[in-house]
């Protein structure tokens, strides 16, 4: 099983994702995580370099196929909080958004894999949505 977290910094669990720097890729079986490894956001537009670009006009477009590509495998992304559109993208191509409060990324995916993991689904980020 891989489960996928947004962090920052290769250790905590981050929010935003088309902001995160990255994604730890854990490898997972039996309950155990067996490997992980750090990928870094490359793939959406604001981790492409367009951070202090974010515009809602004309144009701009919420897709994450680059992302989901990026995620391919992945049964799990966890993270602590993002937009309606990303939760409707990221279960519509197979990937369980997971939002949590836990700030450890180890300690979630531990969490996560023994049921423990507290859920957070009221920090789903309804803004622009009509």
């Amino acid at each position: 099983m891989k489960i996928a977290v947004a962090s920052d910094d290769n250790f905590h669990v981050s929010g935003h994702i088309g902001r995160v720097n990255g994604f730890i890729i854990y490898e997972c079986s039996d309950g155990k995580i067996l490997d992980k490894q750090y990928l870094e956001n490359n793939f959406t537009n604001h981790g492409r370099g367009n951070r202090g670009e974010h515009h809602h006009g004309e144009g701009h477009r919420h897709g994450h196929e680059r992302l989901i590509e990026a995620l391919k495998g992945a049964e799990v992304l966890i993270f602590t909080s993002g937009g309606w559109r990303l939760i409707e993208d990221l279960e519509a191509n197979g990937i369980k958004p997971f939002m949590t409060d836990e700030e450890i990324a180890d300690r979630a995916v531990e969490k996560y894999l023994s049921g423990e993991l507290t859920e957070k689904e009221d920090n789903v980020c309804h803004h622009g949505r009509h």
